[in-house]
Formats: structure tokens, sequence, C-alpha cells
């Protein structure tokens, strides 16, 4: 009966043991965690940064005519649309009125100057009057002269001509009406001649210069992007909207564009040459600060993720510029970092179809 109860007991802890064993296997097992990564090397770029803005197209010559005489508006040359030529005839306004203003003035004038004449020779040569009444009558001829050429610029002032090659955009007033000084006649926007302006936020009044390119394309054809010069920066900032004002004239050959059309308009503000850029995705927070995973290896020489530090620099879009903490030839990981801890174990895949999940080796 002894004898039973001693094998079963060896037998017993026997089994103690190899349990004991096989718990310890098993749970050394379980703190070895792998996971499947994909990375990439990292290799200094180009970084550019851009400023997407909604701009309008405006005509650089873009007017309201306005009469400068009084009269009723007697013909127009031009009606609504058409093309003018800096120079040629709009319209002409009734100067009946100052044609006789004129014969008046040249009969009052041409007396005053005989009176003059006649006076200063008899003053002058045989001293005959007193020299008030030559100067009365030099002044008097003087005052008609000068009223006679002011009605003559008004007869000339009646008839209104293109200051401009231009398009007849719009007639205010129609034949027979009455214009009166300052009343606007038509509107004329200069052909070939049209620009997109925009306004930048003020906070890019340091970075925006004239020279730089623009890339401006229109909702309607989109696929023919332009890039072209800013040819004006403003120096004041609206006070409202807090911004200043950009100006990039559009090509002259095309006939497509419109006033007040909106046009899309993006503006380089920054670029970096050999600069580390990686996507902001990757850049994950640990304890306050910016980190990335990259591959090192263990003592026993089994690839392992290393959390680094890193100081972020400028962004845009989904990618940020490195400035410290990453080098040129580091292996980045991409797929899989967001499951990983410092010193993590790591199986580098190479097809991204492969199932990326964390797992137990």
């Amino acid at each position: 009966m002894n004898k039973q109860f001693i094998l079963i007991g060896i037998l017993s802890v026997v089994l103690l043991s190899s349990c004991s064993e096989e718990q310890k296997q098993v749970s050394e097992k379980e703190l070895v965690k792998t996971v499947n990564v994909e990375t990439q090397q990292v290799n200094p770029q180009s970084f550019e940064r851009y400023l997407k803005l909604v701009g309008t197209v405006e005509a650089r010559n873009d007017v309201r005519i306005s009469a400068e005489v009084s009269g009723r508006i007697q013909k127009y040359f031009v009606d609504q649309g058409d093309e003018v030529k800096r120079g040629e005839p709009i319209l002409k306004i009734d100067d009946s009125q100052l044609i006789r203003e004129r014969e008046r003035l040249e009969a009052i004038t041409a007396q005053a100057k005989e009176n003059y004449e006649r006076l200063e020779r008899l003053f002058k040569q045989d001293s005959v009057g007193s020299e008030i009444d030559y100067l009365n009558a030099k002044y008097d001829y003087q005052q008609n002269k000068a009223s006679l050429e002011a009605v003559k610029v008004n007869i000339e002032k009646s008839s209104v001509t293109a200051p401009f090659d231009a398009t007849v955009e719009n007639i205010v007033l129609e034949e027979g009406e009455m214009a009166s000084p300052g009343a606007v006649l038509v509107r004329l926007i200069g052909t070939n001649r049209l620009q997109v302006s925009a306004g930048v936020p003020s906070t890019y009044s340091d970075v925006v210069q004239k020279g730089d390119r623009a890339d401006i394309w229109f909702d309607f054809q989109r696929a023919d992007t332009m890039r072209l010069p800013i040819k004006f920066v403003g120096k004041s900032i609206d006070p409202g909207a807090r911004t200043f004002e950009v100006e990039i004239p559009l090509p002259s050959e095309s006939n497509s564009y419109k006033v007040d059309m909106i046009a899309n308009v993006k503006i380089r503000t920054l670029e970096q040459q050999n600069v580390i850029v990686i996507p902001a995705e990757l850049v994950f927070q640990h304890k306050g600060q910016n980190v990335v995973y990259t591959v090192s290896e263990n003592e026993k020489g089994n690839k392992v993720a290393r959390m680094q530090k890193v100081k972020l620099g400028a962004s845009y879009k989904n990618n940020v510029v490195v400035d410290e903490g990453l080098k040129a030839e580091d292996q980045l990981i991409t797929v899989g970092a967001s499951f990983l801890q410092d010193q993590m174990r790591i199986n580098i895949v190479e097809n991204r179809e492969e199932q990326i999940a964390q797992k137990n080796s």
C-alpha cells in the first residue's frame, strides 16, 4: 500500500513539473509580440507650400464715360457690344447752343480786341488817354478771349470718343435723353486687358512678392491651368477683410474670360530644398512630444521599432517637414506604425496586399 502511494506521488510531481514548464514557455511566447509593417527609406526632397484663393476677373480698363457738357444726346455711332478703337467717336451731344454761344463770344472778343489795340496805340504812341482805360480794355479782351476758348473746348467735348481700345459694355443714356455734366453715358471695357484680382491674408505680407508665379484656372476649364506672374502687390491692408490685393494679368489671346468671372488662384508661399518630408499621419503623440517609428535592431539582432522624437517644420496638406530627428536613409515605418510601441518586434513585409495587423508570434 505504501509503495502505491509513493508511486502516485512521484507521478503527480512529474505531471505538475511538466505543466509548469509548458506554462512558462507559453508565457514567454506571449511576451514577444511582432507586428507586420511596411517601410520606406527617408530621402531628402523638395517641399512646397501653396495658398489657395478665390479671385475675380477684372478689366484693367473698365470705365464709365460721363458727360462733360450739358445737352441732349443727338446720336450714337456705336451699339452695345461693339468694339471701338482709341479715338473712335461713340456719341454726339447736341452742341447747337454752344455754337451760338461761340459765335456771340467771337463777336464780343473781336470788338474787345479792337478796342484794346486802339487804346494801346493811343496811350503808348500818342500819350492820349489814361493808363487805367488802356488796362481795362486789355483785361476785358483777355476775359472774353478766355470765355471763347472755354466754349470751343466744350464744343469739342460734345463729341465723346473712346479713350482706349474697348468694347461697349452698356449704353446708359439713350438718344434723345438729356445729359448733364457727370451723368454716366456708356460703360467701356478694355479689350485684351483682363486680370485676376484676389485678396491675400495679411499674414502672408512678407511672403508674396511681385513677380511670383500663380496658378490660375477656372471651373469651366480646370485642365487648362495657367502659371502667370503677379504684376501688382498692394501696399495697404483692407481693414475689414485684413487682406492685401494682388493682380495677375490674363493672356490677351483668349476671349473666353469675362469680367466678374470667378477664378481659382494658387500661390506658392514656401519652397525648401533637400529637406525630409513625410506624411503627417506617421507622426504620433507620446507624452506630449512628436514621435515617429523607424527600423532598428535589439541586442539579439532582431528587428524592432525604434521610437524617435522629431521636431516638425512647415506642413502642407498631408505632408510635413521634419527639421530634426530623421536623417537620410533611415527606414521609416509606414504601414502598421499605429500598432507600435518602442522596441516592439517587427516583421517587414513587402506585399501591401498582405494583411497588416498586430499578432502573436
